[in-house]
C-alpha cells in the first residue's frame, strides 16, 4: 500500500527531487560549497540508516513473539519491518542531522580547514549556508513524510500488526506434546519422522463441545498430507481404533451408550483455515490519530470541540431550572436564551412572593379582631374540635415536608448522576482531542527540529574540534536524549491537560532555541568553550591567594 501511495505521488516526489538537484547544483558552483555539501551528505546518509537500524533493532524485540513460530512468509516479515522503519523516521532524522553536522564541522576544525576558510574572509555563518539549505530541504521533506507517508505506513503497519497478532501458530506437531491450536482437535504423536509426514503412536481427541474425552482416535501409524492451498490437512491413519460415546442419545446418562470401531485405514480431514494468515481491511484503523494527516486531524479536533461544547450546553440547560438567577452575580451568561429564561424565572418568583405577601395581609386583616374583643379572644379556651383540627394540620404539614424533602433529594441525585456522566464523557473526549492535537503539532515540530538541531550541531562541532564517531557521537546522543525527553514530557503534559498543545509540543524546541543561539554566537567568535586549559587558567585566576598557599605580596 505504501509503495502504491509512492507511485501515485510520483510527480510530486519527482518535482521535489528536481528542486533538490537544482539547489545542490547551485550550491556546488564553488569548490568550497561543493566540498561542504559532499562532506555533509555522506555522514548524513550513513548516520541516518545507522540510526534507523539501531532503533529498529531496539524496538522490534517486543514484537518478536508475534512474528516467530507462526509460519509467516518472508515477504510478510519484511513488509512489517519496512512499515515499522518508516514509523521510526521522526526519531532517526533529527539525530542524523545533529550527528552529521557535529562530525562535519568537527572534522573541518580538527584539520584546521575551518581556520583556512575563516582566513579567506568567509565567516562561519556563510560557511554553514550550503548545509543550512540542505537542512531546510530536509525539513520540508520531513514535513511531507510526517504528513503523508508516515500516516499511510502507520495504517498499513497497524493493520498488519493486528493480523499478525491474531494469527495462530503454524502447524508444528512435536513428539509427545499435544497440539491444541486447531479448534476441536487435540493431536499427540509419539514420533514424527524426518519427512515431516510419517507419524507413529497417534492419539487424537475430537472435541464435540459436550465436555470430556468422549471421542478418541488411536492409531499405530499414519501420514499427514496438507493440501496445496494449505486450507485442509488429511490424516491417513492405519491399524487403529475409534471410541465414541453417544452423548446425543436421550438415554445417555442411564445406559452410557458408546460406539467402538477398529479400522485398518481411516482418513480424517481437518480444516486449517483458522491457521491461515488473513488480511483485515485497513479502513477499520483509519480513525486512529497516528493514521491521519493535518487536514484530517483538524476536522477531528473541530468535531470534538463542537461535541464538547454541545455536552456542556446541554448540561447547563438541564441544570438551569434548579437554580435561581442572582441579580448581583458575577457570572457572565453569554447565552441570551438561557439569560432570558433566568429573567423569566426570577420575575415569576417575585410575582409569587408578592401574591403570597398580599394574601397573608388580607388573611390577617380579616381575622384580626378589634381592640375591645382582643383580650376575650385570647383568653377563650379552644374546643376539642379545634385542637383536633390543629393536630391534623400539623400532621399534614409534616407529611408534605417529608414529601418535599424526598423529591428534593431525588432531584439532587439525578442532577449529580447526569453531571458526573457528562463530566466523565467530556473528559474522555478531551483526552481524545489532546491526542489529535499532539499529532497535529508533531508534523511541524519534526520539520523545525531539523533546522534547530543543525544550528546546535554545526557550531558545537566547530567548538569541540573533534570529528569521527567518538566525542561527536557522545555529545549528539546526550543532546538528542535531552531533546527527546523534553518532547515526551511536553506530550504527556498535553495529554493530561496540564499544558496547552502549543506549549507542551514546542517545549523542547523553546528550550533548545536559546542554546542554538548561544552556541552559534560562541562559534562565530572562536570561543574556547570546551577548552580545558581555558577553564584551568580561569580557576587559577579566581582562586584566592591564601588557597594557593602563597603570600599576598608574592
Amino acid at each position: 500500500m505504501t509503495l502504491f501511495f509512492v507511485i501515485l505521488n510520483a510527480p510530486r516526489i519527482l518535482a521535489i527531487i528536481v528542486v533538490l538537484l537544482i539547489l545542490l547544483g547551485y550550491m556546488s558552483k564553488t569548490k568550497l560549497n561543493k566540498l561542504l555539501v559532499k562532506s555533509f551528505i555522506g555522514p548524513f546518509v550513513g548516520t541516518f540508516f545507522i540510526a534507523i537500524f539501531l532503533l529498529l533493532m531496539q524496538t522490534i524485540w517486543k514484537y518478536l513473539e508475534d512474528l516467530v513460530g507462526k509460519g509467516l512468509e518472508i515477504s510478510v516479515i519484511f513488509e512489517f519491518i519496512f512499515y515499522f522503519a518508516i514509523h521510526l523516521i521522526p526519531m532517526a532524522l533529527p539525530l542524523a542531522i545533529l550527528l552529521s553536522s557535529i562530525m562535519v564541522f568537527g572534522n573541518l576544525a580538527e584539520r584546521y580547514e575551518l581556520v583556512a576558510i575563516k582566513a579567506a574572509g568567509i565567516s562561519l555563518i556563510k560557511a554553514m549556508r550550503p548545509m543550512l539549505l540542505i537542512s531546510v530541504i530536509l525539513s520540508f521533506a520531513a514535513f511531507y513524510t510526517a504528513n503523508y507517508l508516515i500516516p499511510k505506513a502507520n495504517l498499513s503497519w497497524g493493520a498488519l500488526l493486528y493480523d499478525v497478532t491474531q494469527k495462530k501458530p503454524a502447524m508444528n506437531i512435536v513428539d509427545n506434546v499435544f497440539f491444541k491450536d486447531i479448534e476441536g482437535y487435540q493431536i499427540r504423536v509419539g514420533k514424527k519422522l524426518d519427512d515431516n509426514q510419517t507419524i507413529e503412536d497417534i492419539i487424537i481427541y475430537v472435541d464435540d463441545r459436550k465436555g470430556g474425552n468422549n471421542n478418541i482416535l488411536i492409531a499405530k501409524k499414519g501420514k499427514m498430507v496438507v493440501s496445496d492451498d494449505k486450507q485442509f490437512m488429511t490424516l491417513h491413519l492405519e491399524d487403529g481404533r475409534r471410541y465414541q460415546e453417544l452423548v446425543n442419545d436421550p438415554s445417555y446418562k442411564a445406559t452410557m451408550p458408546h460406539n467402538t470401531m477398529e479400522f485398518a485405514s481411516y482418513d480424517l480431514t481437518i480444516d486449517l483455515s483458522e491457521l491461515a494468515f488473513n488480511r483485515t481491511e485497513k479502513e477499520r484503523f483509519s480513525e486512529d490519530h497516528r493514521m491521519m494527516n493535518i487536514n484530517q486531524l483538524k476536522v477531528r479536533v473541530d468535531s470534538l470541540d463542537k461535541y464538547i461544547a454541545k455536552k456542556r450546553t446541554g448540561l447547563y440547560r438541564y441544570l438551569e431550572p434548579y437554580f435561581y438567577n442572582i441579580e448581583d452575580s458575577t457570572i457572565d451568561i453569554k447565552d441570551t436564551a438561557v439569560n432570558a429564561r433566568f429573567e423569566y424565572l426570577l420575575a415569576l418568583a417575585k410575582k409569587k412572593d408578592k401574591e403570597v405577601t398580599s394574601a397573608d395581609k388580607e388573611r390577617k386583616k380579616v381575622s384580626m379582631p378589634d381592640n375591645n374583643n382582643r383580650s376575650k379572644l385570647f383568653l377563650k379556651p379552644k374546643t376539642i374540635d379545634q385542637r383536633t383540627d390543629t393536630a391534623v394540620s400539623v400532621a399534614s404539614l409534616a407529611v408534605a415536608t417529608e414529601d418535599i424533602i424526598e423529591r428534593a433529594l431525588q432531584s439532587v441525585n439525578n442532577a449529580k448522576r447526569i453531571s458526573n456522566n457528562n463530566v466523565d464523557d467530556t473528559f474522555v473526549q478531551k483526552e481524545l482531542r489532546a491526542k489529535y492535537q499532539v499529532e497535529w503539532h508533531k508534523k511541524f515540530t519534526l520539520a523545525v527540529s531539523c533546522i534547530l538541531l543543525f544550528f546546535i550541531g554545526a557550531p558545537l562541532g566547530a567548538i569541540i574540534k573533534k570529528g569521527g564517531f567518538g566525542l561527536p557521537l557522545v555529545v549528539s546522543l546526550l543532546l538528542f536524549i535531552g531533546y527527546y525527553v523534553l518532547g515526551i514530557f511536553g506530550e504527556k503534559m498535553v495529554k493530561q491537560g496540564a499544558l496547552p498543545p502549543i506549549t507542551g509540543m514546542w517545549l523542547s524546541l523553546f528550550i533548545l532555541f536559546p542554546l542554538a543561539i548561544f552556541l552559534t554566537y560562541k562559534a562565530s567568535r572562536d570561543s574556547q568553550l570546551f577548552d580545558g586549559d581555558t577553564y584551568k587558567r580561569m580557576i587559577k585566576i579566581l582562586t584566592p591567594y591564601w588557597a594557593k598557599g602563597e603570600s599576598k605580596n608574592s
